[in-house]
This record gives C-alpha cells, structure tokens and sequence, in this order.
C-alpha cells in the first residue's frame, strides 16, 4: 500500500530536510505548504494519509481543525508549544491519531528510557540537563529538556535542573547529569546532523499513518521498532 504525505512548513529547514530523506518506496510526499499558508492544506490532507507538521505553533488550531476534518493522522514535530496547546493536542487525538514528539531522534527516546531507569534508580542525586542549540533556536528550554525533565519527574520529587546555551557553530547537544557524593552519572546524546530528526520524521508517519484515534510518541514508536 502506498502511503501518500503532506508537509506542513515545506519550505522551513526541516521540511528541505524530509525531502531529502531516501526512504521506503511505499513512502510519498505529494506535496506541502508553507507556515504562512496553512489555510491551503485541505487539498494536500483530503488525498494524504498523514501530515507531517514542521510549522509554527501559532498554526495548530487551524491545522487540527482541518486534520480533524479531514480524519488525516498527523506527525507534529513543531516546538515551542504552550500548555494549553497541548490540551488541544490531547482532544484533538480523541478524533484522529496524533504523533507528537520534540525530537524524532531515535537516539534521544533511548535516552529518555536511560533517564527514566537511572532516575528510579539514583532517586537521591542532584539533576542537571545542560541543552545547547544554535543561535537561531527560539525556544528556551528546548522541547526535548523538558521532555527529559518530565520523565525524570515521573520517578522522584527532586528538582531538575535546566541550563540552556544558545551560540554559533554549535551541535544539537542534550547532556543528564545524576550526581550524588559517591559517583555521577552523565548521560549525552549529540546530535550531528538535522537529517536524524526528518527520518525519525518519517518513520513516526509511517508508523502512524493506519492507527486508530491516540496520542502516540517515540516511545511507542521504538516499541514497535523492537517488537
């Protein structure tokens, strides 16, 4: 079966980049729109299986209106999210299937599980996560700290600690830090290259694309990966 995509913010960074991305020939993007041109999308999502959103935040009310209406699955990769956009997220995947993620490196979902046992584990260490990210990043934190933080959270009632640096020439970097008198335990995922995250991209509507109504992350992707 062919599954046919649309890209949501085409023309962005990582829209060039999911293009690039060789991948399964059962995989197609017939087409996309730019973040200002969201209102265009009905077209692309009424002959799409799944929309791969790479856009704004300031977009996701029309964009799930429109998925909603639709009944088109959707990967959004977008950040930057506030609170109250991710209750609409959450609603919103009661009606169609919804893959969200801040980080579509299989990588950083290891990571996430490395973080989970190790603070289950460590339940009395001090907690750091230290995030670089180019310049040109708005968003601070990034999406994916505190989605490490989050996990972390679920295990003790320690603080976690977030430090954010911002620079040229720098790498996507996430580095945990477990440190208690005896020993520390540093975890670090690096980042080389954008194209990891527009594969994890791909993979995630690939994977989604048949579900039923939910909210899916990379942690159940990877599941089904190991499965």
């Amino acid at each position: 079966m062919k599954i046919f995509a649309s890209l949501i913010g085409i023309t962005g960074k990582m829209g060039k980049e999911i293009q690039k991305v060789k991948t399964d020939p059962s995989f197609q993007i017939i087409g996309g729109v730019a973040k200002k041109d969201i209102k265009n999308l009905k077209k692309f999502l009424k002959k799409s299986n799944v929309g791969i959103d790479f856009s704004n935040p300031n977009a996701l009310d029309e964009l799930l209106s429109i998925a909603i209406k639709t009944k088109t699955a959707l990967v959004l990769g977008t950040t930057g999210y506030s609170e109250k956009d991710l209750q609409k997220i959450k609603d919103a995947s009661k009606k169609i299937a919804i893959f969200y993620s801040s980080n579509f490196s299989v990588g950083i979902a290891l990571v996430q599980k490395f973080a989970n046992m190790t603070s289950k584990l460590l339940d009395k260490s001090c907690i750091d996560i230290v995030e670089k990210h180019h310049i040109s990043k708005k968003d601070k934190p990034s999406g994916t700290a505190l989605l490490l933080a989050d996990e972390i959270k679920q295990n003790l009632k320690n603080d976690v600690n977030i430090h954010s640096i911002r620079a040229a020439n720098v790498v996507f970097e996430h580095t945990l830090y477990f440190t208690n008198e005896d020993q520390t335990i540093e975890i670090k995922h690096t980042a080389h290259d954008r194209s990891i995250f527009a594969t994890g991209a791909i993979k995630a509507a690939i994977f989604i694309h048949d579900k039923k109504a939910g909210l899916y992350s990379m942690q159940d992707l990877i599941g089904d990966i190991y499965e």
